[in-house]
């Protein structure tokens, strides 16, 4: 998330969405590192490939030439596999880490519980979202205790 929407958020939200950063940091940078190799490879190896095959006369020996930038072209495409293979994993990671702590509240009902968990299952393109409500009722339900609490030790008085 960007740090104009990580400002406006409460604390107890910061930590939580700070937490899933931490897991799923390294898988990202390497995954970035992936993208930032995979469409150039793929574009000097299709490129070169159009050139050799299309424009280059037909009595020249191209061969290891066709040989090196296929090599290169499937070098591409197996980093851009890859990526998107840790960009479902990356989301799993999320996801995982969101149910976990939806599990482990001790503040919402379990009614409650399960509502939040089906909506991240149901929808895990808006799970980030879902879990920022979570949170959000979550605190809210925990200051309304406290100030009933705060309420009835000061009524005792």
């Amino acid at each position: 998330m960007d740090n104009f929407l990580m400002n406006s958020f409460p604390e107890n939200i910061k930590k939580e969405i700070e937490q899933i950063q931490k897991l799923i940091l390294p898988l990202a940078k390497k995954t970035s590192k992936y993208m930032f190799w995979t469409f150039p490879l793929i574009g000097i190896a299709v490129l070169n490939l159009i050139m050799l095959l299309f424009f280059t006369p037909k009595d020249t020996d191209i061969y290891i030439m066709l040989f090196i930038f296929a090599i290169v072209g499937a070098f591409g495409f197996a980093l851009l596999k890859e990526a998107k293979i840790n960009r479902k994993e990356i989301q799993n990671i999320g996801l995982r880490y969101i149910k976990d702590r939806i599990n482990k509240s001790t503040i919402m009902t379990e009614e409650r519980k399960k509502h939040y968990l089906r909506i991240v299952s149901d929808k895990p393109v808006a799970a980030m979202e879902n879990f920022v409500k979570f949170l959000q009722e979550e605190d809210r339900i925990k200051r309304m205790r406290y100030f009933n609490d705060f309420r009835s030790d000061s009524d005792e008085e």
